[in-house]
């Protein structure tokens, strides 16, 4: 609480990762700690209300499963709780990121009538699409790691017998009983249109795989008074730091908070209301752009085809092109035969290998088609497709999408990486995924830049024929120098940083053809931004 009589405004945060936790300092070993600087916020004339989930931490009763409807209404009524207390000037804020940040989608779409505005900080909002199956394809490396870690954090933190409530949930097991986007799913998916307070979206182009999407999608849909802010990496001149984590606890990010929450809670008359609504890090360009809107309007959808190569790019399977001119004969497919007997698997490398000096090459065995040089800058904003012909002699098969900028190097930095066998520099931009038999669109949320995917009644491929796939590829705003190349890598399976290596857990093999020619004509389709004069 602020020195003084009050009443103050409240900032709500609620998490399972104990309250009582928040004397440790917001460094990457205590990840969790993401409720921004409380005596700073304090210092500013807000109470804080800091609260665990029903069945964590210092809650005695319920079982805590993981954005339920029961944990929902405890967030509606917890805000009012907070409201009628004399202390309380009747208006509540939410602050917080991660999980934090996704529980604000939940507590404003409960409308409680006090809750005044909301600040989601990498905020997912479908928990099926952005966390758990990107794509339909199951990609459980960090729920797994989040869950038991979390789980862990609170049995091996207080000594004694626990009570059975806490910590009693298997998510994880509960995640492999619900391959398919059902009401478990939709119970955790956020209802942008139910939310009616003003909302602060903010996101990290970094965060590909968990929250991004999340940021995006809840900006454009909630009709409210609304901004949005993605950032990319770290600010900060603190190399050894998480840039998400470090991003939100820096005084440049709660000055900018301040600004928001002092103009709805307090009521201050700042410049919130007649700034651009939209700002987002253009990476590798030229910083930080304002906007009106997202996505973004100034960009003309240019396809980036497949063709045959080879590009000479990357020594890889194929060594195919990319190529803004379209085929127009009836070039040959390329094929995939999986799983390759080189591929590290688990732990590890995923569909990476080891070199010819025993480090990892991450492209040797997989798929890319790669442009020429660039002869001049390509800067990509907003979301991303491709669309896909394919063909496999399977009932189903995954694809994972990977978007890289290939760095030229000098003469040097190419001879060292052939000498050690580890592919060229690359950096990767964003990705994709997509479980064939899941390719049904839902027509009434898809888009023509951005497929949205029901992923409730599979569709197995009938093997040998080709068919198309419409692949989301995740949203960046990215800038291709001059003399880099633009890289598409495609492969059965991935690292499992997020996602699962697929031949552990189905045991699958077969062989896919990935069709380019003239009347299958493949292709990326990138947001290209032309500089203004």
């Amino acid at each position: 609480m602020p020195d003084g009589d009050g009443p103050f405004p409240a900032l709500y945060a609620v998490s399972p990762y104990q309250k009582d936790t928040t004397h440790l300092p917001a460094i990457p070993t205590f990840r969790f700690r993401e409720t921004g600087r409380i005596d700073w916020w304090v210092a500013h004339g807000y109470a804080y209300v800091h609260t665990d989930v029903r069945g964590t931490g210092s809650s005695t009763e319920g079982v805590w499963e993981v954005f339920d409807e029961v944990e929902q209404r405890d967030m509606y009524d917890t805000i009012e709780w907070i409201a009628a207390q004399p202390w309380c000037t009747e208006k509540v804020g939410m602050i917080g990121e991660s999980y934090y940040g996704i529980a604000q989608w939940f507590a404003a779409a409960q409308q409680p009538p006090h809750l005044a505005c909301i600040a989601p900080y990498d905020a997912a909002a479908d928990l099926y699409r952005d966390v758990a199956y990107h794509g339909g394809l199951l990609s459980m490396g960090f729920v797994t790691w989040w869950h038991f870690d979390t789980r862990a954090r609170h049995l091996l933190n207080r000594p004694g017998p626990h009570p059975q409530n806490v910590m009693a949930q298997d998510m994880v097991l509960d995640v492999l009983h619900h391959p398919l986007y059902d009401d478990f799913w939709h119970e955790r998916s956020a209802r942008f249109d139910r939310i009616k307070v003003p909302v602060f979206s903010i996101g990290n182009w970094k965060t590909v795989g968990l929250h991004l999407r999340g940021n995006l999608l809840g900006f454009e849909q909630v009709n409210v008074p609304k901004k949005l802010l993605v950032n990319a990496g770290n600010p900060l001149p603190d190399p050894d730091v998480h840039a998400s984590q470090r991003i939100f606890d820096s005084l440049e990010m709660h000055e900018t908070l301040l600004q928001w929450y002092d103009h709805w809670l307090k009521g201050a008359p700042n410049s919130v209301t007649d700034e651009p609504a939209v700002s987002y890090v253009v990476q590798q360009g030229s910083g930080l752009r304002t906007a009106a809107t997202w996505p973004p309007t100034d960009v003309e959808y240019r396809p980036l085809y497949l063709r045959r190569g080879p590009a000479q790019a990357v020594p890889s399977l194929n060594d195919g092109a990319l190529s803004w001119e379209p085929p127009t004969t009836s070039e040959p497919p390329t094929s995939i035969r999986y799983p390759d007997p080189e591929w590290v698997g688990w732990p590890g490398l995923g569909v990476g290998v080891f070199g010819k000096r025993g480090l990892p090459n991450a492209v040797r065995k997989v798929l890319t088609f790669t442009t020429p040089p660039l002869r001049e800058d390509v800067e990509v904003t907003g979301p991303i497709v491709l669309r896909l012909w394919l063909a496999s002699d399977q009932l189903d098969t995954d694809v994972y999408v990977t978007i890289s900028d290939q760095d030229p190097g000098n003469l040097v930095s190419r001879a060292v990486s052939h000498m050690l066998d580890v592919g060229p520099q690359a950096v990767a931009v964003t990705r994709g995924w997509l479980k064939a038999s899941h390719r049904r669109l839902d027509p009434a949320r898809s888009t023509d830049y951005r497929p949205f995917h029901s992923h409730t009644d599979p569709e197995p491929l009938e093997p040998g024929r080709p068919t198309e796939l419409v692949i989301e590829v995740w949203p960046t705003s990215w800038v291709f120098r001059r003399g880099h190349r633009i890289r598409l890598q495609l492969a059965p399976g991935d690292s499992p940083a997020f996602d699962p290596f697929y031949h552990h857990y189905n045991m699958k093999q077969g062989t896919d053809m990935l069709f380019h020619d003239a009347e299958r004509r493949s292709h990326l389709l990138l947001p290209v931004r032309t500089p203004t004069p």
